[in-house]
């Protein structure tokens, strides 16, 4: 029969028990929880300094975000909006900002018109020079590459997405390289019925990026509100191709595979029953047709000394 076998600790000659100060294994545990200690402390450190080289970590109050917003023959709506919505929001976020407006394919009259509105306003709000525009991409990234912001936020001038997301966004700057605004998260609503036909256009999109671009975690790609670091929008808009629509995908594809981190938010969306936007078909076409020029350009995509995904 096996027995317990009760072997007490030995005993100095003091009287006291030993505690294991001397035994070679103790003190080798001892040690080895020391060192990694030690390893655990100088790993947070790193990551704090890899972070502030990155410029990953801001202080809000010294932060400034540059706001782009492309306008197509909307001057007299946009200058509405800018001192009703835009200026006062911003305004009470505490934030330097600065508004750069990207005539979008507008007529030299509609140029004239912006001129005048801007100024009667602010001297944070900015008009880009008119120049032969070749779509409502090309105006977004004329925008970023004239923006000097930490962060650099881009909306359409009709403000489908209601301001309000920025709520979301202004608590987390710092923490990731992009945020985008999204139709179809559980907590985005709609200010009205949509109807068959944009419903039907919308989930066919979003199908054929998912199938086409595997990009996980992201739903909805065209949601015209998205806000990104200064430094990465700049690098993406310097690899960009794409001047029409499907340039929202791009930008996302271009900082996807180069792994940079990306946080849908839900929104509040209302359609603008005055969309600049042109012939239902041709704009459909051409969309598809980019689709299939960003899937070619992966390769030129890849920002110097960046991986990239698999996809």
């Amino acid at each position: 029969m096996q027995e317990n076998i009760y072997l007490p600790r030995r005993r100095r000659r003091d009287g006291a028990q030993d505690n294991g100060a001397s035994n070679p294994f103790c003190v080798m545990m001892r040690a080895i929880e020391l060192i990694c200690s030690i390893l655990r402390y100088l790993r947070r450190i790193l990551s704090a300094a890899f972070a502030l080289s990155r410029g990953r970590l801001y202080n809000l109050a010294a932060m400034k975000v540059s706001i782009v917003i492309p306008a197509k023959n909307q001057s007299k709506k946009l200058a509405k909006h800018l001192r009703e919505a835009i200026l006062p929001y911003f305004d009470a976020t505490g934030l330097a900002y600065d508004v750069l407006i990207c005539t979008d394919g507008g007529s030299e009259e509609e140029q004239r018109l912006l001129e005048e509105e801007a100024k009667t306003l602010p001297a944070q709000v900015k008009l880009l020079p008119l120049e032969n525009i070749k779509g409502k991409g090309h105006a977004v990234k004329k925008g970023i590459l004239n923006a000097d912001g930490d962060y650099v936020l881009f909306m359409d001038a009709d403000l489908a997405t209601d301001l309000s997301v920025f709520d979301l966004i202004k608590p987390q700057l710092g923490k990731a390289d992009c945020f985008i605004a999204s139709r179809d998260m559980k907590d985005s609503r709609y200010g009205q019925k949509q109807p068959f036909t944009r419903r039907l256009t919308h989930w066919g999109c979003r199908k054929v990026v998912s199938m086409k671009f595997h990009m996980k975690g992201i739903k909805d790609t065209q949601c015209g509100y998205k806000c990104l670091r200064g430094d990465i929008a700049k690098l993406a808009a310097q690899k960009s191709i794409i001047d029409g629509f499907a340039f929202d995908v791009e930008l996302l594809y271009i900082l996807y595979i180069n792994k940079k981190s990306i946080v849908e938010l839900p929104c509040l969306w209302t359609d603008d029953p005055d969309s600049t936007v042109g012939s239902p078909w041709k704009t459909t076409k051409k969309f598809y047709k980019d689709l299939g020029l960003i899937k070619k350009n992966k390769d030129n995509y890849r920002f110097e000394g960046g991986d990239e995904h698999a996809h």
